[in-house]
């Protein structure tokens, strides 16, 4: 064992590599990012009970995420990388649960299989996805492993002396304090998973009377009161009765069930749910461990039946994995990230699998053992392929990489999908010429984690030419000049970047939809300053076409640095697409177009 014996630390440190990267290299790119920055921003002089966007209380969720970010960008500047310094807490925290929580389930003498299991969490795509994330969800995800640490630490103690209780008070006290945690990220939504784990867990063990113990109970009094104290302060708030019928009817009861609500609120409308989607997404949100997930779930079905002491592990990891995703099925919305506190449970039956092959104490043999460790470096070898093709083909583009930074990213994509191809063609080799299986996974983790650090710095470069909203504000602001702006109906995206961009107090909004009407509009237009500047957003989306010539240098597309000159054609169609801003004397000068079709109209009184 002792040629493995620096492979851990090699793993850790391309992990920290993997989060640096996902977290620091690259800019605000929507969906959402540009408005959860904007909601930190606001909150960033003072911790108020909820976040601003455009004026507004944004009453989606909890703000201890905004808070957190807030605080950041006011020490360290209002940048992308400062507003997610907290995210590195937050996979930090994460990390540290489930190794806890891994070394209670599998012991503490399985110490590689504990670290190959908080390895495969990090860097499982989804997980990863979410823990990069500018958004709530990646608090809610280390609030969750800390719960359900907690949790397991106080199921797992037997017996009723002085030592037990204590164990069960401390394990209690840790899942009070994550719960609360997820909480304060996204609402009650986030108990969902802790909540079916523990009530699944109690009732197929029947054991009832983890409802009655006082060290359940009373450690309750923490989320309690830190709710109520939070609930409070948003009800003291001029808007506070609205905020919290919006908080806890329409963002819950709205993303489960279809409820009567103004345009804006109509959860149920958007990311529409179809059956079964998460079941089929699954093997996506798993990479690159999906066929070890596959095994694990081969291995659970003979692990839950089996007599010992493992039996209540495999249950509890089966109790994490699919309830709450049995739920998330039946919702009204759907979104890959409201899977990612399943992935524990995921997580957790794999470290099973892989403590039982290592130990040797499943009925597989070495050839199940093989299989496994080949599928998974065909799935790596097919996404280091993936992301070589991909950069090696935006060098022929205008969102090409300097030659160096494309040289560096492209050997280390070749060199991961070279040892993947080696061991998927490499002969049956004798036990002890090879790694244990929990040190092939560590191995497979760290090129994982140096595929999608330094293999994607090309692809992270071209997201963010193409997604930087900054040089759109820049340009509506270039051409406003010292005119003051009004966004008519602006969406979350554009107030985002106007209040991220823009000086304060050099824009408002205008014809907030679902709430002005028409002839309130038109009094509106008729009062507005005569050297007003309105900003709209252009309907449609860049076609397959428009794409191929943009990459291949068409300049026309996204405009010089100031915006476009309106044509006859723009002006034709912005006045069909806003009639309301014609008939007011308004009309097209300039449009401002970001790559991918996001695109703006610039509006002055006057021909």
């Amino acid at each position: 064992m002792s040629r493995w014996i620096w492979q851990p630390r090699y793993a850790l440190a391309a992990l920290a590599l993997l989060w640096i990267v996902g977290l620091y290299a690259r800019g605000y790119w929507t969906p959402d990012e540009p408005r959860e920055a904007a909601l930190a921003a606001s909150v960033s002089a003072q911790a108020h009970p909820l976040p601003l966007l455009g004026g507004q209380h944004f009453a989606e969720k909890p703000p201890l995420t905004y808070w957190l970010a807030g605080a950041s960008m006011r020490v360290l500047g209002a940048s992308p990388a400062a507003a997610r310094m907290p995210q590195l807490f937050y996979a930090l925290l994460a990390f540290g649960a489930m190794l806890a929580l891994l070394r209670t389930l599998l012991g503490a003498a399985a110490r590689e299989s504990v670290l190959s299991g908080a390895l495969l969490f990090a860097t499982t795509l989804l997980v990863y996805q979410v823990q990069i994330w500018l958004d709530t969800d990646a608090l809610l995800l280390a609030g969750v492993a800390v719960a359900l640490a907690g949790m397991y630490a106080a199921l797992a103690v037997a017996g009723e002396h002085a030592a037990a209780r204590a164990a069960r008070w401390r394990g209690y006290i840790v899942m009070h304090a994550g719960l609360t945690l997820a909480f304060f990220a996204k609402n009650f939504a986030a108990w969902l998973v802790p909540v079916l784990a523990f009530l699944g867990c109690i009732a197929w063990e029947r054991r009832w009377r983890e409802l009655w113990r006082a060290q359940f109970w009373l450690p309750a009094l923490l989320p309690a009161v830190c709710i109520a104290w939070w609930v409070s302060a948003v009800a003291a708030e001029p808007d506070g009765a609205r905020s919290l019928r919006i908080l806890f009817w329409n963002n819950l009861a709205g993303r489960l069930l279809p409820v009567a609500a103004d345009a804006q609120y109509d959860y149920a409308s958007g990311h529409r749910n179809s059956p079964g989607s998460y079941f089929l997404e699954l093997p996506l949100y798993l990479l690159p461990w999906t066929v070890f997930a596959a095994y694990a779930l081969k291995s659970a079905w003979h692990g839950v039946r089996a007599a010992g002491p493992r039996r209540a592990a495999w249950r509890f990891a089966l109790c994490v994995a699919f309830p709450g995703l049995v739920v998330l099925s039946f919702a009204a919305t759907a979104r890959g990230i409201y899977a990612a506190p399943c992935m524990i449970g995921f997580v957790l039956l794999i470290a099973l699998s892989i403590e039982g092959l290592t130990a040797g104490r499943l009925a597989a043999d070495g050839t199940a053992a093989r299989r496994v460790r080949k599928g998974t470096a065909l799935l790596m070898l097919l996404a280091a392929l993936l992301v070589l093709g991909a950069s090696a083909a935006l060098q022929w583009t205008v969102l090409r990489a300097p030659w160096p930074v494309y040289l560096v990213s492209s050997c280390t994509a070749a060199v991961v999908a070279a040892w993947c191809a080696g061991l998927c063609l490499a002969p049956r080799a004798t036990a002890p010429s090879q790694p244990t299986v929990a040190a092939r996974v560590q191995q497979f983790a760290l090129a994982w984690s140096l595929l999608f650090s330094i293999g994607v710095l090309c692809l992270w470069g071209a997201m963010n030419r193409v997604q930087d909203l900054d040089a759109v504000a820049r340009r509506v602001a270039a051409n406003a000049g010292p005119d003051p702006l009004l966004l008519w109906s602006p969406d979350e995206t554009t107030l985002a970047w106007a209040q991220l961009y823009l000086p304060p107090r050099s824009w408002r909004t205008l014809n907030t939809v679902g709430v002005a009407t028409p002839a309130a509009v038109a009094q509106e237009l008729r009062g507005a300053p005569a050297n007003a500047v309105i900003v709209s957003q252009a309907p449609g989306k860049w076609s397959r076409q428009q794409w191929l010539a943009f990459l291949h240098g068409d300049a026309r597309l996204v405009g010089a640095a100031g915006g476009d000159p309106a044509t006859v054609a723009t002006v034709a169609a912005a006045a069909m697409n806003e009639p309301l801003l014609s008939e007011g004397g308004y009309t097209v000068r300039t449009q401002v177009v970001r790559p991918g079709g996001r695109s703006y109209f610039l509006w002055r009184r006057g021909r």
